[in-house]
């Protein structure tokens, strides 16, 4: 057997033990949804699983948007972008690039996205670095990328020092080196230091910076424009990528690509391999993302982002006064309690389970298998008592399994290090001073 089939392997050993603990590939029975509670083998459960944040796939603007797209255009515009765009691309673009500040390509997802630019605005004098927990999107795409003979390197997390090293090194013999970073990491829920890597931009001018910021569209940021774009420097600005999810709290479908200029979008546009032979997104869906933006640039959505951050600064505070082990000490709806092993992990999530509530499970290839955790995700729909509840299930159900699986807190905490009390992270929800 050879590398890859025993790492495939492995990886395939972990996903049949999370489906044997019921706790991956679920399916919700639910005749109708109301985006708090689902309904898995039998169980009604409240869902901490869901990356809408905001709460806005069931808002009346965005359901009415769909019925009335999907009544005037069909259920689907089957033609390539290259020949033909639905009707509904314009305006949902000439709004996401008012939203953003920038030129906003639609792409039919985030993941499409990273495969359709990445080809066509790294050349062939340039270099790419990539953050280690950089979302697995874009390290897929960066393989095409390196097929082209490209050099590709992999940087520790978030290790400034040595990003600052390579850049000076680099800068001499490529046009272009380009920093590749979520915005906010979709397992941990660190922000990407942006601060630091504008200073970084600012006095290297080949550096180039490509950000995943697909977890903050919507819920932070001018107009839900996320956690990067408004902390990035005007030097820096004019020299990064910055994509989004519209399939998350943005409540709609696909992704976004926001570039500096017009030409470069239209190069994506015109050369991205995705775009070209991928299907669209649907005119319904392109009704939600027009909708959706019309909200995001009004006030309509600001309840909601308060009342989320409520929910966020309440989990925050119930979980240090249980001195929970919380990865990171971020105010981001993303929460991820460490547990450590994978065993470990999975039988936390079934005590939780047990308890009435569904989440997900952190742990490899996502993140190390040493440091798994539960993954938690806050939206609008939740209440205080669904919060309060969690933290106290949480509360007995790590110690419980720790113990049944021959661990300890020290262990825990032994494993992840200083990730558990963090360093000191800009809040997303202000841009930095």
């Amino acid at each position: 057997m050879g590398l890859i089939e025993a790492r495939l392997d492995a990886l395939d050993d972990l996903v049949k033990e999370g489906v044997g603990h019921g706790l991956a590939h679920c399916a919700a029975q639910d005749d109708e949804l109301d985006g708090r509670v689902i309904t898995v083998d039998g169980k009604r459960l409240v869902s901490f699983g869901s990356c809408s944040y905001l709460g806005l796939e069931t808002h009346p603007e965005l359901v009415a948007a769909v019925v009335d797209a999907v009544t005037r255009y069909g259920s689907q515009f089957s033609s390539s972008r290259t020949y033909l765009s639905a009707p509904g691309y314009a305006p949902a673009e000439a709004a996401l690039t008012e939203m953003f500040g920038r030129p906003a390509l639609i792409s039919p997802s985030t993941t499409m996205g990273h495969l359709a630019a990445l080809p066509v605005v790294v050349g062939s004098e340039d270099v790419v670095l990539l953050d280690a927990q950089v979302h697995f999107s874009v390290q897929v795409a960066a393989r095409l990328v390196q097929a082209q003979g490209i050099p590709v390197e992999l940087l520790p997390h978030s290790d400034l020092r040595r990003l600052e090293r390579r850049v000076t090194e680099l800068a001499g013999t490529h046009r272009r080196v380009w920093y590749m970073t979520d915005g906010i990491y979709s397992m941990y829920a660190d922000p990407a230091p942006i601060a630091e890597l504008s200073d970084l931009a600012d006095r290297h001018p080949n550096l180039w910076l490509y950000i995943d910021d697909a977890h903050a569209i919507s819920w932070t940021g001018r107009f839900g424009r996320g956690y990067a774009l408004d902390r990035l420097s005007a030097a820096a600005t004019e020299r990064a990528i910055v994509t989004g999810s519209l399939n998350k709290s943005f409540a709609a479908a696909g992704g976004v690509l926001t570039f500096p200029d017009a030409e470069l979008r239209r190069r994506v546009f015109a050369l991205g391999g995705p775009l070209i032979f991928s299907g669209p997104v649907q005119p319904p869906m392109l009704g939600a993302i027009l909708a959706s933006a019309r909200l995001h640039l009004t006030d309509a959505v600001a309840p909601r982002r308060a009342y989320l951050n409520h929910l966020i600064d309440l989990f925050n505070r119930l979980a240090a006064e249980r001195d929970l082990p919380v990865v990171s000490p971020s105010a981001t709806p993303i929460r991820c309690v460490g547990v450590g092993r994978p065993p470990l992990t999975y039988r936390v999530g079934e005590l939780l389970r047990d308890a009435g509530f569904f989440v997900d499970i952190a742990t490899s290839p996502a993140v190390p298998a040493k440091r798994s955790g539960i993954r938690i995700s806050l939206t609008a729909h939740h209440t205080d008592q669904d919060v309060v509840t969690l933290v106290e299930s949480l509360t007995a159900a790590i110690p419980q399994a720790l113990a049944e699986g021959g661990s300890s807190m020290s262990e825990l905490r032994r494993a992840f290090g200083r990730q558990l009390t963090g360093r000191a992270v800009p809040s997303p929800r202000e841009p930095a001073a």
